[in-house]
């Protein structure tokens, strides 16, 4: 593991900034009496890992275009405001980004069916349009998103209603009616072709930390849980920077020729080494003596080589040190 400091007492306190990291988060109860078995839990990570493989091989270059910094703090501020569930909130990202590549490249396409002297111009009226309703198709990705967790304990999270999404857009300075917000709804399912349910980072962090768990009665999975989901906060707010460094650092090389950027782009879609990656990390800044030990764990239940998560860790926690 490369050399990084450890953060340690006040210094990891201030770096999350929310509650004590070694308290246990409400959810999910790992390695509860009611925990599932073994059996279930490899089937499960099978299922995952089919799933990521075939998400790795149906990727594209411009998969992720759309997790800006400013995007991806917007989602977050709605999250925490509508009051969604951790899961929702990646959930959110994710179906935001894939929504608005597909909702952009439908309109492009429509443009480019006009005669050409109309083009420029309903293009620039297309692009304001987009940037006008980008926070109403935030809150519309909230909704789904929370729909789609809706299983998480009604105290703590709710499903986000036509009216609670209407008071938060109403804050914000937006008024919208309460069937602009269905018909909103409607068309990110319907540009999504009603895919979304795609698993998000950190159902595969979950997974592993409760198969770590099992594996290893010693290993503090709930810690690693709390830190590993400020850590994922950062990876998705400083996502290409994040992805950008990697690449320098994995081949030596500052420029990407299409080549390189086609291979790269299946590392981008690798949520399975990302979520080893991140719980690697996590376990480095819980316990630094430890992480060897985490990551080689990591490598066991993923088949991923030590190597190729010990560069995803190194970058992450280099992106930690520069905040």
């Amino acid at each position: 593991m490369p050399n990084f400091p450890c953060l340690r007492g006040l210094e990891l306190y201030q770096l999350f900034m929310e509650r004590d990291i070694f308290a246990s988060p409400v959810e999910p109860l790992f390695n509860h009496d009611n925990a599932l078995e073994k059996d279930i839990l490899q089937d499960w990570l099978i299922n995952l890992a089919k799933k990521n493989a075939r998400n790795i091989n149906e990727s594209h270059p411009q998969q992720g275009l759309f997790k800006q910094i400013n995007a991806v703090e917007t989602i977050m501020y709605a999250a925490e405001k509508l009051r969604i569930a951790q899961e929702a909130k990646y959930l959110a990202i994710e179906l935001f980004d894939r929504f608005l590549y597909n909702h952009v490249h439908d309109l492009h396409d429509h443009v480019l069916k006009l005669p050409m002297k109309r083009q420029i111009k309903e293009w620039q009226k297309i692009q304001d349009s987009v940037s006008n309703q980008v926070l109403l198709r935030v809150v519309s990705c909230c909704q789904i998103a929370s729909k789609l967790t809706s299983h998480y304990k009604a105290f703590l999270f709710q499903v986000v209603s036509i009216n609670r999404a209407k008071r938060f857009l109403r804050d914000c300075g937006y008024r919208y009616a309460s069937e602009s917000l269905l018909q909103s709804e409607l068309r990110v399912l319907k540009t999504l072709k009603f895919q979304v349910t795609e698993p998000t980072p950190i159902v595969y962090i979950e997974t592993m930390l409760e198969i770590l768990g099992c594996n290893n009665s010693k290993a503090e999975v709930k810690t690693y849980y709390f830190v590993a989901t400020k850590l994922l906060d950062l990876l998705y707010l400083k996502y290409h920077a994040f992805y950008k460094i990697l690449f320098e650092v994995t081949s030596s090389s500052r420029s990407q020729s299409t080549e390189q950027k086609k291979k790269f782009q299946k590392v981008k879609a690798d949520q399975l080494l990302l979520a080893a990656a991140v719980i690697g990390a996590a376990a480095f800044m819980v316990q630094q003596d430890k992480a060897d030990e985490m990551i080689e764990e990591m490598s066991r239940i993923t088949r991923i080589s030590q190597n190729d998560i010990i560069d995803f860790t190194s970058v992450l926690i280099q992106l930690v040190e520069e905040e």
